[in-house]
């Protein structure tokens, strides 16, 4: 079948997020998160005490997508969800021990995912860091 858009910068985003994706889920699942969730772990740790409608804002996340995932992870007991004492109808997320634990294996995982995905581009004469510069310029 022939495409005539085989060779858009769209389609090889798409393509290269889709594998990149996969391939971290895979890496993910043995840690019991997803690619869904394993932001919140990380945003968690280096920001104990954050404001669930702090998330929305500073990442440009779907409020209904952050309340899911955080009322997943919490089920999982990954983070512990308080009403936040300044304004009741706001929640005050932090990680639990078991978060905590669980976020140096992630780490791990994403490192093996950033080495995997550099060695990828060995022989294209594109380093990680142009590829990322691009990415972003290209995400604003």
């Amino acid at each position: 079948m022939i495409d005539q858009h085989d060779d858009t910068i769209t389609k090889h985003l798409h393509v290269a997020a889709t594998t990149a994706t996969r391939l971290l889920e895979r890496r993910l699942a043995p840690l019991g998160v997803n690619t869904s969730q394993f932001f919140f772990i990380l945003k968690l740790h280096d920001n104990p005490g954050l404001l669930q409608d702090q998330l929305v804002r500073q990442d440009t996340l779907h409020q209904s997508n952050v309340n899911r995932e955080i009322a997943k992870l919490a089920k999982l007991g990954l983070v512990d969800k308080q009403p936040a004492t300044t304004d009741r109808r706001k929640y005050t997320l932090a990680l639990t021990p078991a978060g905590e634990a669980l976020y140096p294996q992630i780490k791990a995982a994403l490192a093996a995912q950033e080495a995997d995905l550099a060695a990828s581009l060995t022989g294209t004469g594109v380093t990680p860091a142009a590829l990322v510069a691009a990415l972003r310029q290209l995400g604003r």
